[in-house]
């Protein structure tokens, strides 16, 4: 049996002990089809404060939690541990988008970012969904600060807070093959309501959405010429 073979083999094993048997087929499947191109299905989920499961996840435990603003940020940014490069920040903040983030006294423990606009996956497409509801994208937790579930506080506290300034709930995407994130998310409350497809070959580039995902403005579309990317999904 020669290496890659055997690393085939080995993580087939892996994946099926760990997520059953669909999943290692799943993921044999998308990594076969991911050798003569890209080819993605998002998994598009919505949640709002009812369906959270655990009340817990609003409680912020001593942390102070709020959406920072851009003098804040841009400092924050001057740090290369905080995974905020100039580049990245101005594009954010030009369209716009909001960073929700959890302090630890004065040090910068856990944050996510949230739009309300269509959101470039990376250079070639870009997620558009309904207006009501906002996306969150790249959280971050810093190492220090792992395994406090940070990350699901951090978007329930936001969650709430946009809630009261009168938006839907949050919306999101997960590769289908992600299926750590996809158990995680789902286990947090999010709701899956249909799926949308991108495929990449040899500089053609196409696109699909699910029934499900039309009654949420869900789907992807090749990128308009200048967006900057500021996010991949799960």
């Amino acid at each position: 049996m020669n290496l890659n073979l055997r690393r085939v083999t080995g993580n087939f094993r892996d994946r099926a002990r760990r997520d059953g048997l669909g999943a290692a087929l799943h993921d044999l499947q998308m990594r076969a089809l991911n050798r003569l191109g890209r080819f993605e299905i998002l998994k598009g989920m919505t949640v709002r404060v009812p369906d959270v499961n655990d009340a817990g996840l609003f409680d912020a435990h001593g942390y102070q939690c709020r959406f920072a603003d851009a003098t804040e940020l841009q400092l924050l940014s001057q740090d290369e541990a905080h995974q905020m490069p100039a580049d990245f920040l101005r594009a954010a903040l030009a369209r716009g988008d909001r960073c929700y983030a959890l302090f630890d006294s004065a040090q910068l423990a856990a944050y996510g970012w949230y739009t309300d606009r269509a959101a470039p996956l990376d250079e070639h497409f870009t997620l558009h969904f309904d207006a009501g509801w906002t996306y969150m994208y790249k959280g971050y937790t810093l190492p220090a600060w792992r395994g406090k579930r940070l990350h699901a506080i951090g978007m329930c506290r936001a969650l709430r807070a946009l809630t009261d300034e009168g938006r839907n709930g949050l919306i999101s995407c997960v590769a289908s093959s992600n299926f750590a994130s996809l158990h995680s998310v789902t286990r947090m409350g999010y709701r899956i309501f249909g799926q949308a497809c991108l495929l990449r070959v040899a500089g053609f580039s196409a696109t699909w959405a699910s029934a499900g995902c039309r009654a949420y403005g869900f789907h992807v579309e090749p990128a308009a010429a200048g967006f900057t990317p500021v996010n991949a999904a799960a």
